[in-house]
């Protein structure tokens, strides 16, 4: 092989070879017709190559004087190799870059990224296949994931911080975001964001990633290996409170059903139910109680004139807003008896515990009494519920 020819004179011109960037240049000189052979070719290729290995065996001694010894490699390279210190300094500037946009960049994390770069030039150099390093994780701001911050819309974004986020693994693939819920991983790449190849965007906003009482973790993945895993802090569930409420009378007149309306000082014989219940439900629990009334009034003898029947449900009770009930911690119903002997209103009250204080009633009168006179008023007893904070994510 030739790398130049005799010219008039007996000067040989340099030639310019390009190797992986490299330029040779063969001096006049002692060389023969037919000149320079392959090892001034290669003991250039080799020096260079030296030179690099000598910068990542410095960098291993003291890795906080890693840029020192990048930019002594820098001027230590020949000076028409423009584009090999191109290459180094990209290799410098993105480890300066790495210190500079985070205060938690250690000065051995980066040494080691410049050492890996230095070993893809070296291996660019010697016509090797490069090594193939993962992208390097530094950390996450914050460093765990507090839902209860995201719910109060004060945590919309995690920032993920460490280096060559740009790199594309064997199948060409930039790094990817999974995250546990419920036990399974589901892909969520989408909410990633590589703004610089040192730094990433997790979107927790409306359009990004949305939490959920099962997700438990992160995972940032690449090459189908984890490179980091970032916690994900649930919010304790709102503690269920056991509340003295107090409900609504109610009133209620039951349909004349059966004789005349009037009893005539016969009785009536009088039975009396009384119930309560959840209502306006939402998922979770209901926001109030409702209750409703039956009574049977009917005459002792004669014609059996009788009054009876069910109220409509009433609401008797409303949580405070923003409030679900849970559960009602004392009797739902009470039942109860009498026989009337007066035409004054009747108190039936069945005792502490019970659901009813006492039972108002009108059962015989002068005059009419069925579907007329006859009634019922609900004097309920104060009533323990246990009530829990509405919070749609723990519904």
């Amino acid at each position: 092989m030739r790398c130049g020819k005799r010219q008039s004179g007996g000067m040989i011109t340099a030639k310019r070879v390009g190797i992986t960037g490299l330029a040779v240049v063969c001096m006049a000189g002692t060389f023969p017709v037919g000149g320079c052979g392959i090892g001034g070719l290669v003991d250039p290729i080799n020096n260079v190559a030296n030179q690099i290995e000598s910068a990542i065996a410095a960098i291993d001694i003291n890795s906080s004087e890693w840029e020192q010894i990048v930019r002594d490699l820098m001027d230590e390279l020949p000076d028409a190799e423009n584009d090999l210190k191109a290459d180094v300094d990209e290799v410098l500037q993105r480890g300066i870059k790495a210190t500079t946009v985070s205060v938690i960049a250690s000065g051995d994390f980066v040494s080691r990224r410049i050492q890996e770069g230095l070993d893809r030039l070296k291996a660019k150099i010697n016509g090797t296949p490069p090594p193939v390093y993962p992208p390097a994780f530094l950390g996450f701001t914050p460093d765990a994931l507090d839902v209860a911050r995201v719910l109060d819309d004060e945590l919309n974004a995690i920032t993920v911080y460490g280096y060559d986020f740009d790199r594309r693994d064997p199948a060409g693939n930039q790094m990817k975001l999974f995250i546990l819920r419920d036990g399974d991983f589901e892909e969520c790449t989408f909410a990633l964001t590589l703004a610089t190849h040192y730094e990433a965007k997790i979107n927790l906003a409306a359009n990004g990633v949305q939490m959920s009482r099962g997700c438990a973790l992160m995972q940032l993945r690449w090459d189908d290996e984890v490179i980091s895993t970032l916690p994900i802090l649930q919010p304790d569930p709102p503690e269920p409170e056991d509340v003295v409420v107090n409900m609504q009378s109610i009133t209620f007149r039951p349909p004349h059903t059966n004789g005349d309306k009037d009893f005539k000082g016969h009785g009536p014989y009088v039975r009396l139910e009384a119930s309560i219940a959840g209502a306006d439900w939402v998922v979770g629990g209901p926001r109030a109680l409702q209750a409703h009334v039956y009574m049977f009034a009917e005459e002792t003898e004669s014609d059996w004139t009788r009054a009876s029947g069910t109220s409509d449900w009433e609401i008797v009770y409303r949580a405070p807003p923003g409030y679900r009930i849970i559960d009602i911690l004392t009797p739902v119903f009470c039942a109860d008896s009498y026989t009337d002997t007066s035409h004054s209103e009747d108190l039936v009250c069945p005792g502490n515990g019970s659901l009813v204080q006492c039972f108002r009633c009108m059962g015989d009168n002068d005059g009419d009494d069925a579907g007329v006179a006859t009634k019922v008023s609900v004097d309920f007893a104060p009533c323990t519920v246990r009530m829990i904070r509405d919070d749609p994510y723990f519904n």
